[in-house]
This record gives structure tokens, C-alpha cells and sequence, in this order.
């Protein structure tokens, strides 16, 4: 077996006909269709030491932290597949996290056919509850960088 490399879980993104893109900023593969819905601020495909990671981070309003907190242990119960949970930083927005991890032992492409989707489907699910909610924070040029687009 091949030792899982970035270019091998890009190459099975692509046989799953999933848009995607190399950061230049981190060692992520950017989800494209995700990156582009209103109130994500990023999705990605990150793979650490032992583990493929679907990390994707949602712009939450501050007006919505307590009502939001208030309901994370259902959202965790609803969509058991991801790890849904706050990040609050002072000089930033808050964010929605969305996790979903898979030891990399032994992993295959085929298995991580069928792992995948229905991982973007719970955390298309989780987008749209956060939208139902009113929780997201849509303001798009509140994101707006001089520097540029990224966010790492």
C-alpha cells in the first residue's frame, strides 16, 4: 500500500469529482464548493500525522454565541458523523467548527469514497440549520483583507 500522501487524497477528491484547491498558505486542500456558500469561511482537507481531517469553519454573528451554545449539543446529536463546536477569539469572528477526522492506517481509496460524502452531506445539513437559525454571519465585506483573500 502507498503511504497517503497529499497528491493521493487530492487525486481521490478528484475521481470523486470534488472541486478542490492547494492552499499556498497551509498544507490544506481547499473544498471549493464549500469555500464559495455564504457564511463559510473556510473548508478543507487537512491530513496530519495519522488522521485525514474535513475541517470547515462557519461565521457566526456575537449576537448569536448564547442561543447558538444553547444548541450544540443537539446539533453534535443530530449529526453524529462531524464534532461541532465554537471558536471564540477576541480579534476575530466567532466560529462555528466543523470536524470530522479518519485514522489514515490501512486507508483506501475506496474507503474514503464512502467515507467522504456522507460527511459533506452532515456538514452541508449543519450549514443549512445555521442558516434556519440566523446564527451565520453573511456580511461578506466585513471579511474583505487589503492583503488578500486567505485567512490563515
Amino acid at each position: 500500500m502507498k503511504a497517503l500522501t497529499r497528491e493521493l487524497i487530492e487525486d481521490w477528491l478528484d475521481e470523486l469529482e470534488v472541486r478542490h484547491t492547494l492552499c499556498p498558505d497551509c498544507d490544506g486542500i481547499h473544498l471549493m464548493d464549500y469555500e464559495e456558500k455564504l457564511g463559510v469561511l473556510e473548508s478543507r482537507v487537512l491530513l496530519e500525522d495519522d488522521l485525514v481531517m474535513v475541517f470547515t469553519e462557519l461565521a457566526i454573528r456575537p449576537s448569536a454565541i448564547l442561543p447558538l451554545q444553547g444548541s450544540l449539543h443537539l446539533i453534535n446529536y443530530d449529526h453524529p458523523l462531524l464534532k461541532v463546536g465554537l471558536s471564540l477569539d477576541d480579534d476575530d469572528v466567532p466560529r462555528l467548527t466543523l470536524i470530522a477526522a479518519l485514522p489514515t492506517q490501512g486507508l483506501s481509496g475506496d474507503y474514503f469514497a464512502h467515507w467522504l460524502p456522507p460527511i459533506l452531506t452532515a456538514t452541508q445539513a449543519v450549514l443549512d440549520q445555521a442558516s434556519q437559525m440566523d446564527v451565520l454571519f453573511l456580511d461578506e465585506g466585513a471579511f474583505d483583507n487589503p492583503e488578500g483573500d486567505s485567512l490563515h
